[in-house]
Parts: C-alpha cells; structure tokens; sequence
C-alpha cells in the first residue's frame, strides 16, 4: 500500500513518515531527498540546471549550491517554472523506480513524503493520502526554531503551497500533528488499523 504522506511546510510530515519507518516497518520514499539527490553532479538534472542557470548556482566544489539557487527562483515564477520542469520530471522517474522496487521486496507499506502531493500529483501513484496538520503557530515556531526561518519568509512559502481546504480535498484522512510525538503515532496506528 502507497500513502502519499503531504501537508504544509512545518507541518510534520518527517515525524509521520518516521513513525511509519520505525513502528510499522515502512519503506520511505522522499522527493525533497531525491530533489536533491538528481541535481548532484553526474546526476540526471545537473547538467540541465547548470545550462539553465549557469556557473552563478555552481559551488566551489562543482557541485549546485542550493542556496543561490534558491535565492535566484524564489521570487521568480519564470525561473521556478524552468527548475521545476527540469525537477519534476527526474524525480517522478526516480519515486516510479523506488516504488516498483519497494512493492516487489513486499513491503506492506510505502509511505511517499511530498509536499508536491497536488501540484505534481503524485497522489495518482497513492493507495491512500494522509494530510498531516498542524496549527499555523506551531508551524511557524517549528520553522524558527528548526530552520530559522523567519515569520516573513514562512508566509512566502505558505502561500506559495496548497491550501489547507486543497489538502483535505484530496486526503483520506487527517494527522493532527500539533500535539505530541505519542499522540501522532496512536492516530497512525488507529488509520492502519481501520485499513
């Protein structure tokens, strides 16, 4: 079974998808990981990301700097448009193949952590969806006190994600995530037991 594991920045999918690792013996599958792992150097995107945004995004090392690359697409819808037509795509394949190989080792579940879930639809690949929620003040706290990231820039994201409506639209259930790490595990297991 795939669960599609989505729902804003903050929001604590990483704690979701780690429960169902380590208490139900999931396997994992993480497109911000594979994001990163295809634009490494030799890998599928890099070659296309570099003749796009040029030697501006290459770090010292040769490898991309993700920051600059960042700081170049983040206010610019044309430029975040051509990376992630370059992106997605090199991700899908990747989520296909780790998928194919997951369910033929047999595992029972496959959860697919993306925040992506809608705008990429990867919730086509998905036996179930799961919007895992949290109030927008933990979220923001979270993202302070994890990332650092500011309340300014947190609602830049936050508007430039799904809503929380388009989430629960498209979710088989709902993980409140603002509690404890106990309390999301008890919800867990609860969903796959009524499977």
């Amino acid at each position: 079974m795939v669960i599609g594991i989505t729902g804003g920045i903050g929001s604590g999918k990483s704690v979701v998808t780690s429960l169902l690792r380590d208490k139900f013996d999931a396997a994992v599958i993480d497109t911000d990981t594979i994001g990163h792992e295809v634009m490494e150097i030799g890998k599928s995107a890099y070659k296309k990301v570099v003749e796009i945004f040029g030697n501006k995004v290459i770090a010292e090392d040769g490898s991309i700097d993700r920051k600059k690359l960042g700081s170049l697409v983040f206010d610019n819808r044309e430029l975040l448009c051509k990376l992630n037509d370059i992106i997605h795509p090199a991700v899908e394949a990747e989520v296909d193949k780790r998928i194919a190989e997951f369910t033929q080792k047999k595992y029972k579940y496959i959860a697919l952590e993306t925040a992506l879930l809608i705008k990429v639809r990867y919730n086509r690949k998905c036996d179930k969806v799961w919007f895992v929620y949290a109030d927008k003040d933990i979220r923001l706290k979270r993202l302070y006190d994890n990332r650092g990231i500011d309340k300014g820039k947190a609602g830049k994201i936050f508007e430039s994600q799904n809503t929380e409506e388009e989430f629960r639209q498209i979710a088989d259930d709902v993980i409140d995530n603002s509690g404890s790490e106990a309390e999301t595990e008890i919800q867990i297991k609860n969903i796959l037991e009524s499977y």
